[in-house]
């Protein structure tokens, strides 16, 4: 093996290591999310827990590739690379961008004002943890005639409750959320074509030294 060929093996080392370690972390992120996400976006977060496992797996099969110095093995990592990098793409760049995460938010806050006014305190998790209360404020329950329920006050006083709606709390951690997510996309894409640049040259080189040693 020439010295192009086993700096190019330890490239694919280096990109495979990272791979795996994220596409760990993107199963166990998006696994903790998925416990209370909105279902508009459960179809995303679970095709990054599926992304993630299957990034792990190719991972997995290009260092066996790459130890082996197996030509078979190597296309496969490579293609198997470029058919992953389009589908990441494909959510990045498509699926991403046709989430809104204004009509998300109105949707999700909707559907548990509605709860809350059958008598179900369905409202209290987003106003405990976004520090808000109602919908678009406090006006909401006395226009519905209810009663402010105490997820609308901070623990160290029961005289003031939250002022600021729930929609425009949650209006922003959506934006804020859909930007991580675009922005993880990147690094994801930015890894995954550098590791079938180098896969691609590595089983290139293999094929090369194998057809050499023939004659």
């Amino acid at each position: 093996m020439g010295c192009t060929t086993a700096i190019i093996k330890y490239l694919v080392f280096l990109f495979n290591s990272l791979c795996a370690l994220l596409g760990i972390a993107v199963i166990v992120v998006n696994s903790l999310a998925l416990k209370d996400a909105a279902d508009e976006t459960r179809p995303i977060l679970i095709f990054f827990i599926v992304l993630g496992s299957v990034i792990f797996l190719i991972s997995f099969f290009g260092c066996c590739g790459a130890i082996k110095e197996s030509v078979c093995l190597s296309w496969t990592y490579a293609i198997s690379l470029l058919v992953l990098l389009i589908l990441t793409c494909i959510l990045v760049f498509v699926y991403a961008k046709r989430i809104d995460g204004e009509q998300v938010a109105k949707n999700v806050l909707n559907d548990a004002w509605n709860k809350q006014k059958n008598g179900t305190d369905a409202m209290s998790f987003y106003q405990t943890n976004f520090h808000c209360c109602g919908v678009n404020g406090t006006s909401d329950y006395s226009n519905a005639h209810l009663a402010v329920p105490t997820s609308c006050y901070s623990n160290s006083t029961t005289t003031a409750p939250y002022t600021v709606g729930c929609l425009t709390k949650l209006e922003d951690f959506y934006e804020q959320a859909l930007k991580l997510v675009k922005a993880f996309g990147w690094i994801l894409v930015a890894i995954e074509a550098g590791t079938f640049v180098s896969g691609s040259i590595l089983a290139i080189s293999f094929n090369n030294e194998q057809r050499r040693s023939r004659y």
